[in-house]
């Protein structure tokens, strides 16, 4: 008899081709199981928002050594699948925030007040973008949240010194003008990394997680007008990036998004070993092959779709 556990297993093992060449090959097997000892990237959320999916907006987790280190983004969908993951909320150190929209951060709150109870004692670090005219800057957001005056008063003690949770939370925004990196924050296991990208007027950054010998970049969305992700994704084990729009897209979504070409010549300029592509909308659903054979006209390497529960080892 083959259990439910089995069952989802072999979910996680299916294989999609275009012709005979796999979308997800050998070296690079997905598995609902993240619980593995070295660096593994758990796919939390894999859509957008839209009431004809099940899936929730794109976020991530990074693993070290069995535990759940960084969270990226916090979007619809986040606080039940960060749930299912069985992390434990003591052992995550930082979350970053690609951009201040709801699909990147609608469930923080409900993440952050159901860890009131988690037992947490240690400083929590969230990093995220600075503002402009039409969005608040992360720091900006998280007063209008829990704040004196703020949305949610049950939150306000986690930004004080005195909250009864047993920890705070640290929020910074991070501004890197140009082409320059921010990189203000380090543990013992690993380094982060952030540098501003272009998505139409939404201020966004692309985020780095460095270990010894490991390198997951997640770029979200931007349009790569000024070509800074591939330097900054340079020999990443695994690049994470946003794929809402199809080849040959046009018009004013470019502005927001990149397509499979820009994609594909991202990935080989980079040289990365992995291309996982996550938050995946509806103008590229059923799409997929089209989008690999694009792709693939200028990176050979490792092409991968996002899907809900998902772990990849790196």
């Amino acid at each position: 008899m083959v259990s439910s556990a089995m069952l989802k297993m072999a979910r996680g093992f299916a294989i999609l081709a275009f012709g005979s060449v796999p979308l997800f090959t050998s070296s690079a097997l997905a598995s609902i199981y993240c619980h593995e000892e070295g660096i593994r990237l758990e796919v939390l959320g894999s859509g957008e928002l839209a009431l004809d999916t099940p899936r929730a907006a794109g976020s991530y987790l990074v693993w070290i050594e069995d535990k759940a280190r960084v969270l990226v983004n916090g979007g619809a969908g986040t606080y039940l699948r960060y749930k299912q993951s069985g992390a434990d909320f003591n052992d995550l150190q930082a979350i970053v925030i690609t951009q201040i929209g709801l699909e990147q951060t609608a469930d923080l709150p409900s993440l952050l007040m159901a860890s009131l109870r988690s037992g947490r004692t240690e400083q929590l670090a969230i990093f995220g973008p600075s503002g402009n005219d039409t969005y608040p800057s992360t720091t900006e957001m998280f007063e209008r949240l829990a704040g004196e005056a703020g949305a949610y008063p049950e939150m306000r003690s986690l930004l004080t010194r005195l909250s009864p949770a047993g920890y705070r939370i640290r929020v910074r925004d991070v501004e890197t003008p140009g082409r320059k990196r921010w990189s203000q924050f380090a543990t013992e296991e690993f380094k982060l990394s952030a540098v501003t990208v272009r998505s139409g007027n939404i201020p966004s950054l692309a985020w780095r997680v460095d270990t010894t010998d490991k390198r997951v970049v997640f770029a979200g969305e931007f349009n790569n007008s000024k070509d800074i992700v591939a330097e900054f994704a340079d020999k990443a084990n695994a690049l994470v990036i946003s794929h809402r729009l199809p080849t040959g897209a046009r018009g004013l979504p470019l502005d927001f998004y990149v397509t499979p070409e820009v994609i594909g010549r991202i990935a080989a300029k980079a040289n990365v070993e992995h291309v996982l592509l996550g938050s995946r909308g509806w103008r590229t659903f059923g799409r997929e092959n089209a989008t690999q054979e694009t792709i693939r006209a200028n990176y050979k390497g490792h092409q991968l779709y996002a899907n809900e529960e998902e772990c990849w080892g790196i």
